[in-house]
């Protein structure tokens, strides 16, 4: 069971304004709020719960005749059981082959959010160059360090396996002859810094 709402509002329009004056404000607000339930999972109560709620708002201000833009804000999510949580690609995982280095086993706990600055310079109607940056924490490891998540010797084919240093798969061993358990570089915070152009044809 899931419900998303969103709603934007534009709460100031000024169009002659020039220069370094505001033209445009805006927000919008998101809300999103789910559960799953059965096979042994409770939707909100009790260990083996499986539910999500998440919120995010941003606000946006124009400048010079909509010329300029700049674009705040943020949101969180918090997600016990992981159910809508992506799959890390640790070793090639993916939803359907799960991993071991991130579970999703009813009642785990998910909390995360982020927050957002951009900037925008918009001198045509078909052309936006921007640059943003973004911060993003989650109170379980779950972004990629500078080691990354892919086994040394490449992926193996064994993304539900736990791996060993050497990249091959535990199996029914305990990696001791293979330099001991790997584990991929993960943290709990991110940063990301972009730029671009968008092109409208």
């Amino acid at each position: 069971m899931h419900e998303d709402d969103s709603v934007v509002v534009k709460y100031y329009d000024n169009k002659g304004a020039g220069g370094l004056a505001v033209s445009k404000m805006a927000f919008s607000l998101t809300a999103d709020l789910g559960c799953e339930y059965g096979g042994g999972v409770e939707c909100a109560h009790g260990p083996n719960k499986a539910n999500v709620f998440g919120m995010m708002g941003y606000d946006r201000t124009w400048f010079d005749h909509d010329l300029y833009a700049v674009t705040f804000g943020g949101g969180f999510m918090n997600n016990p059981g992981r159910y809508l949580a992506s799959i890390l690609p640790v070793n090639g995982a993916t939803a359907a082959t799960g991993t071991p280095y991130f579970t999703e086993n009813p009642g785990q706990k998910l909390y995360q959010w982020d927050t957002q600055l951009n900037f925008q310079y918009m001198p045509k109607d078909w052309i936006t160059w921007w640059t943003e940056g973004t911060f993003r924490h989650s109170d379980v490891p779950y972004f990629s360090g500078p080691g990354g998540v892919t086994p040394p010797a490449a992926n193996n084919g064994s993304p539900a396996s736990l791996l060993c240093n050497n990249g091959s798969p535990i199996g029914g061993g305990n990696c001791a002859g293979e330099g001991g358990i790997g584990y991929p570089d993960l943290r709990t915070r991110e940063v990301v810094w972009g730029a671009g152009v968008l092109v409208k044809f």
